[in-house]
């Protein structure tokens, strides 16, 4: 990330930004807040009570027409066909080597009705993808309804209380579960509210129109909602595990490699973008693990440092790497050669020509208290 600079996107929320002192950096082509009062107090701010984020800058494709579901069923790996209305999924979108374009979360609204809500940095990017598989499909139409959407993310343990006074006790009436979204009025303003977040702990996404992201970001923060940067956002959920395009996933990566294998439905009938490729994989076993990197010794695994052995035989590369606020120590995700993979395995970081000594293990690196047992149906 690089200070604001040249022709960049704003969010509706961009001006508050500015006003309430947070930094600016540029991310993804838009100019976004990196933090506020401080990445370490914002992350504690989610763990313990709860913090608001902008995430406006986030692509909303909508796709619908009566072959919908027999399109995204093949256009993606996961099991399209299991959803129910008002479900959501998360999954990868694949190019026919397996690799991954993106990851997304589908929401299902009806069999001829869903949204795929995209990664910023590859919105135009998806577009031209999904729509070059759906030209040739008739019953299907695409939209990209990314410009007129606002999104906000609250998440933390006060998260569900917030959200339950804002929507005048909405959730107590019909209880929003994991993975699941309702159309809801939260301070006076239709929103989509989905359960689900990048963070770990419980809390809510909501996709308002453009305009309404003030009214909205200004209820929450007068309910005690921190405002939260960027930095925040990627110190929790590397906390978690969760991959990030362009570390954990890029177009040379496959969802095996990265972690994401479960997200898979490798033995669904319908032929999809990439099966063939992700099945040999997964038969050959020959790729890297994404693993979990705790540092015994004293430093912060950066992304693109080698992993080596005791004798520094490179045997891997950190993805992502922080000083984790909740664990007072460096953690990383790294890309592991199968051999050294094991939970327990030690291994060291080169951190400027210096070996510095890691134990691998198994993610998260702190337990998720995502509600789950809300009414849930696995997918």
């Amino acid at each position: 990330m690089s200070t604001v600079s040249g022709a960049l996107r704003e969010t509706p929320l961009f001006a508050t930004h500015r006003e309430a002192g947070g930094r600016l950096v540029e991310f993804a082509g838009w100019k976004m807040p990196v933090q506020y009062e401080g990445i370490t107090a914002e992350h504690e701010a989610v763990r313990k009570r709860a913090g608001i984020f902008d995430v406006s800058h986030m692509g909303q494709i909508r796709v619908t027409g009566s072959e919908s579901e027999r399109f995204l069923d093949q256009l993606l790996p996961a099991p399209v066909r299991r959803l129910s209305d008002g479900q959501m999924l998360y999954t990868p979108l694949c190019n026919t080597q397996g690799k991954c374009v993106d990851d997304l979360v589908l929401f299902r609204f009806s069999h001829d009705n869903y949204l795929l809500v995209v990664n910023a940095a590859r919105t135009e990017i998806d577009w031209a993808w999904v729509g070059k598989q759906a030209c040739s499909v008739a019953g299907v139409q695409l939209s990209n309804e990314s410009a007129s959407t606002a999104m906000l993310a609250i998440q933390g343990p006060m998260s569900s209380g917030i959200m339950e006074s804002a929507s005048d006790g909405f959730l107590q009436k019909k209880p929003i579960g994991y993975y699941r979204f309702s159309q809801v009025e939260v301070a006076g303003i239709s929103c989509l509210v989905s359960r689900n977040g990048y963070t770990g702990e419980d809390g809510f996404e909501l996709m308002c129109d453009w305009a309404e992201a003030l009214p909205l970001w200004n209820a929450f923060r007068k309910a005690g909602a921190a405002p939260c940067g960027l930095g925040a956002r990627d110190t929790l959920r590397t906390e978690m595990g969760y991959p990030l395009y362009g570390h954990e996933l890029t177009e040379e990566t496959t969802p095996l490699e990265a972690g994401i294998g479960w997200t898979l439905d490798l033995e669904k009938r319908a032929p999809f973008v990439g099966k063939e490729a992700l099945r040999a994989l997964k038969v050959s076993g020959q790729h890297r693990l994404l693993r979990g990197l705790r540092m015994v010794d004293r430093g912060i695994p950066r992304a693109g440092y080698a992993v080596v052995d005791s004798r520094d035989r490179d045997i891997g590369t950190v993805s992502s790497g922080t000083q984790s606020p909740s664990l007072d120590r460096g953690i990383g995700l790294a890309f592991i050669e199968r051999g050294h993979h094991r939970y327990g395995s030690e291994v060291y970081v080169k951190i400027r020509k210096q070996l510095v000594k890691a134990e691998v293990v198994q993610l998260p690196f702190v337990t998720a208290k995502t509600v789950k047992s809300l009414s849930m149906d696995e997918v």
